[in-house]
């Protein structure tokens, strides 16, 4: 990569205390430089000799001839709880959401609304969270678990923080990356009976998988756990107790 363009290229070299920094201007930041900001948001996508394969992610294991690596791939609950109340900070009215929608989805949210119409007359943050969860998270997942036979969970028990963190709107709900504090015991000496009950089960399973390519063993699982099929979609789902689910979102994400 390029040598790092200096902070102050595109920050402040001081700030006090009560002082906001201001954006980043964008012509000054190259996204070769590993300390701009805009290089955080880029795409996963495939590289070849430095050059991105171009394309649709989704279209491309969708498209795959030869055998993808095993894996064990899943979701959050509530993957986009945290980035949709990030980005609407106050409630969004029904009329807020059907404004949204089109901006989103284009042409296709007209059908998506009549599947999703606003719920009530309050506040639409959580159904447009969800829907999000289903569109950019869970539903993906679920195409590459199909073509890969992974192993797949859905982790649907809650983080309670403790204000180890600011969690926010967050705050004991299943949200964007929340399983990793029950995987590495990072709460350990705050974790409930039932919060290190899940944790050494989801340690249990992945080393498992890691030492053998199988999450059942060698060390003994509460529950076997299934590759995902088409004509089987069983997901381990992570909550207490833990539980197979079968067929987890799959009308939504068939729709």
């Amino acid at each position: 990569w390029s040598q790092p363009v200096p902070i102050g290229k595109w920050a402040p070299s001081t700030i006090t205390a009560t002082e906001i920094p201001p954006a980043c201007p964008q012509p000054a930041c190259d996204v070769n430089d590993i300390l701009c900001p805009k290089v955080f948001f880029e795409p996963w996508l495939p590289v070849i000799d430095n050059i991105i394969v171009c394309g649709q992610l989704i279209d491309m294991f969708s498209s795959t001839s030869f055998p993808l690596k095993p894996l064990i791939i899943g979701t959050m609950t509530e993957e986009a709880l945290g980035y949709v109340y990030g980005e609407l900070t106050q409630p969004l009215s029904p009329l807020g959401y059907l404004t949204v929608g089109p901006i989103l989805f284009g042409s296709n949210f007209s059908a998506i609304a009549m599947r999703y119409p606003p719920e009530g007359s309050g506040d639409q943050r959580p159904l447009l969270a969800r829907l999000v969860t289903q569109w950019v998270f869970a539903c993906p997942t679920r195409v590459l678990a199909h073509k890969a036979a992974a192993y797949s969970y859905v982790f649907g028990y809650p983080l309670h923080t403790m204000g180890i963190i600011n969690a926010g709107i967050c705050e004991a709900r299943a949200c964007h990356s929340y399983e990793l504090p029950f995987l590495f015991q990072a709460f350990w000496l705050n974790f409930t009976n039932a919060d290190r009950y899940i944790s050494q089960t989801l340690a249990t399973y992945w080393t498992n998988y890691a030492k053998s390519k199988n999450p059942n063993h060698p060390v003994k699982v509460p529950l076997a756990w299934s590759k995902l099929a088409s004509q089987s979609e069983k997901y381990l789902n992570f909550t207490d107790p833990v539980q197979i689910t079968t067929n987890y979102l799959m009308n939504d994400c068939n729709f």
